[in-house]
């Protein structure tokens, strides 16, 4: 059976401490399709527990994950008022929107969400994420802390990208070579 106890008492910790949710960046290149809802059929799933034990706090590996630049396997994920959802960024259901891929909003159908991002599963048990998201931005540092730690209490060993201060926006998959381990 499938808990998501964790994630959800992770999440609401970081809607606590954060700003409310936001409507999509109107300052955003918009496409035909980008706020079609996506559904479970689609390829929309809900984010649910890891299976990393909660009282556990792993080291960091001896080598980092090395993450090409234009993987199949990126999804995004996005955390609204009462869930956290994601998909799979390249899936038939993108491509059959003018943009090619999913965007966010495609998560939220057009909707609030507090921030998205993009994530990778580098195994069952670890993610690397970002904060990247034109139309639901993570808005300073402190609040991708607060995402990161999110994603490691909902129970996975988690990569982050990070925030970059000189330009008070989240790093991408591509550019950075040094990732941060998040640990407990």
């Amino acid at each position: 059976m499938v808990s998501i106890t964790r994630t959800n008492t992770s999440f609401a910790r970081y809607r606590r401490e954060h700003q409310p949710e936001q409507p999509m960046n109107p300052k955003v290149r918009r496409y035909d399709g980008d706020t079609d809802q996506m559904k479970p059929e689609d390829g929309l799933d809900h984010w649910v527990d890891g299976p990393v034990e909660a009282s556990r706090s792993e080291p960091a590996p001896a080598e980092q994950p090395e993450l090409q630049i234009d993987a199949h396997d990126q999804r995004l994920w996005v955390v609204t008022e009462k869930q956290v959802l994601h998909a799979a960024e390249m899936c038939d259901f993108g491509s059959q929107r003018q943009a090619g891929v999913v965007k966010h909003s495609n998560l939220t159908g057009g909707d609030m969400a507090y921030v998205g991002g993009e994530l990778r599963f580098i195994d069952p048990s670890t993610i690397a994420i970002t904060g990247s998201s034109g139309r639901y931005r993570i808005r300073n540092a402190d609040e991708m802390s607060s995402i990161e730690r999110a994603f490691v209490e909902s129970g996975y060993n988690v990569w982050s990208m990070g925030y970059n201060q000189d330009t008070n926006r989240p790093n991408v998959f591509f550019g950075i070579t040094d990732l941060e381990w998040v640990s407990r």
